[in-house]
Formats: C-alpha cells, sequence, structure tokens
C-alpha cells in the first residue's frame, strides 16, 4: 500500500524535478499537478521523481495508485528569472554587523553594545562581507548568458564572433551568445539525436533559435527563455500504448500519441536548462471516402 510521507521541495523552478518519498511505489502510480497528468521520470519502491509543470503558478499535486489518490500538497513553481538562485537579496552593511554580534559569547568581556571595541571591530569586517556579497550577486548575474550585460567577455570565453556570423546588434549579439553557451552546456543537437536514434524513434528536431515559426506562440512570448528550447516532432507507429475499451457496440479502442517512455529519457539526460517540448504525428490509413480503414480487431490501421 502506497504511503507518501513527503514531497521535496515545495517550491521548484519550472520543470524541475520533484521528489517524493515514503514507501509503496510502483508502476501504478501517477502524477497529476493542477489537473494535468505530471511526467514521471523514475522511481524506486520508497520514492518516486516527476517534473514540474512548465508554467510558472501554484499547483495541486495528487498523487494516485491504481486511480485512487493517496497523497495531495501545493507546490510552488516559478520561472527561472524568478527563483531565489537568480535574485540574492540586496544586504546592508548593519546586517553583517549584528549577524557577526549574534555569534559572540555572553558576558562582561564580551560587551557588544554600540560604539564598544566589538561593535567597532564588527562594524569594519561588516564592509568587507558586504563587498564581498555585492560582488557575489553581480557574478550571479554575470554568470547566465540570459541576464549578462558583458557581452563582450561572454563572446571572448566563446570563441565569438564566428566567421560570417557576426552579428551587429545587442539583442542579436545576446541571441548568439545563448544559443552557443546552450549547445557547450551538453544539449547539442547531435547528442540528443543519438538519444532518439538508440530509443529507435522516428522524428524531426528544431531548435528554436534556427526555426521560430514551428514552436508555439506561447514559447515566443518567453523571450530570451525560448533559446532554450528545441521541439521534437515524433513520428508514431501506433498510439494504443495506453488504449482503453469504450464500453459500446463500436467495441473500439481509444488511447494517445504520447510516448512516456522516450519523454522519460530525453527528462533524465537533458540538461536542467534545456526545455523540450513533444509535437505527436501519427498518420491513420483511410479508403478513398476518407474513411479510417480497420483490421481485424476493429482498430484504424495507423501508417
Amino acid at each position: 500500500m502506497l504511503d507518501v510521507q513527503n514531497i521535496t521541495p515545495l517550491s521548484v523552478r519550472a520543470g524541475g524535478l520533484v521528489r517524493l518519498s515514503g514507501s509503496g511505489f510502483d508502476d501504478t502510480c501517477s502524477v497529476t499537478a493542477g489537473g494535468s497528468v505530471a511526467l514521471v521520470t523514475d522511481y524506486d519502491f520508497d520514492w518516486l521523481e516527476f517534473e514540474a509543470p512548465a508554467d510558472a503558478g501554484s499547483y495541486v499535486v495528487r498523487v494516485l495508485q491504481g486511480g485512487s489518490e493517496k497523497f495531495s500538497a501545493t507546490l510552488t513553481v516559478t520561472g527561472l528569472e524568478n527563483s531565489e538562485t537568480w535574485n540574492l537579496p540586496v544586504r546592508g552593511q548593519d546586517e553583517f554587523r549584528n549577524a557577526l554580534l549574534g555569534m559572540m559569547p555572553r558576558g562582561f568581556a564580551w560587551h557588544t553594545a554600540k560604539d564598544g571595541n566589538w561593535w567597532k571591530l564588527f562594524s569594519a569586517f561588516a564592509v568587507g562581507f558586504l563587498e564581498l556579497h555585492e560582488n557575489f550577486r553581480k557574478l550571479v548575474d554575470e554568470c547566465s548568458p540570459i541576464k549578462t550585460t558583458s557581452y563582450s567577455q561572454w563572446e571572448k570565453e566563446l570563441g565569438l564572433p564566428l566567421k560570417g556570423l557576426e552579428q551587429s546588434s545587442a539583442d542579436g549579439r545576446k541571441s548568439e551568445i545563448i544559443r552557443v553557451a546552450r549547445k557547450k552546456g551538453g544539449a547539442t543537437v547531435p547528442y540528443l539525436k543519438s538519444l532518439l536514434d538508440l530509443y529507435g524513434a522516428r522524428y524531426d528536431l528544431y531548435e528554436f533559435w534556427k526555426n521560430p515559426s514551428v514552436f508555439p506562440s506561447w514559447v515566443v512570448g518567453e523571450g530570451d527563455l525560448a533559446y532554450f528550447y528545441v521541439l521534437v516532432k515524433v513520428y508514431r507507429d501506433s498510439y494504443y500504448d495506453k488504449g482503453f475499451n469504450c464500453k459500446s457496440n463500436c467495441k473500439a479502442s481509444l488511447g494517445e500519441p504520447r510516448d512516456s517512455k522516450l519523454e522519460a529519457i530525453l527528462a533524465q539526460e537533458k540538461p536542467a536548462h534545456v526545455k523540450i517540448i513533444y509535437s505527436y504525428v501519427v498518420k491513420i490509413l483511410t479508403d478513398m471516402s476518407g474513411n479510417p480503414i480497420v483490421d481485424d480487431n476493429n482498430r484504424m490501421i495507423i501508417v
């Protein structure tokens, strides 16, 4: 019997992994977030991992086993640009001094009142801590090609501009930096294609920077983050992997084209900053009148 004891983290970046801990997880377990089925990437008897929704917001996560709800919790999903890692809080000199004074032992020899020796000493230390903190805050911004304003430094580190691909505008330079940084992070097209080939899929793969017109409008609305998206168009031979009987005289089955196993493989292997969306294509064999041709089991023939 499934016993879910914990969900971590309760706040996660969009598309990040969430872990459920407990006991009794098996292949009959499923997870929904905000009413939509979440992608389960892996599980064992005492844990299960699933992928958070791609859009920021607050979601009710429900864990089911055999279709019966066993656990629910609220999950907060943040956009990458709103995560704590990207926006370190602004600190003041007084905060660092008071934090240092708070670690002092208690007693007459450790007098920490204002204008005392320890107060003056730690006020001097606080200046150094504040400078270090501010430098780190700037480094956090500059370490990301999305938030950086130091285009020249990034171009120097990435070997840009490439011959024949010089960018004159600031937006063009930034787009090229994002594209090359993403590829150097392990999300190369050949790498993703090798995974798809290994799986035996028939597919087309598109990068946003190269083919923005094939992506849905909501990806375009992501702004600079759109450059981290790739689209995998999968051609399926069948969509009866998860079929069920409609319980009528037609005796037909309904199903879905989604290949959850393929998606789980790519979700596990792709770099965390890469976003993959899927488009499934299923071709149905029809007669001259456009009616679907069915086999002996009354199923439509997929070509």
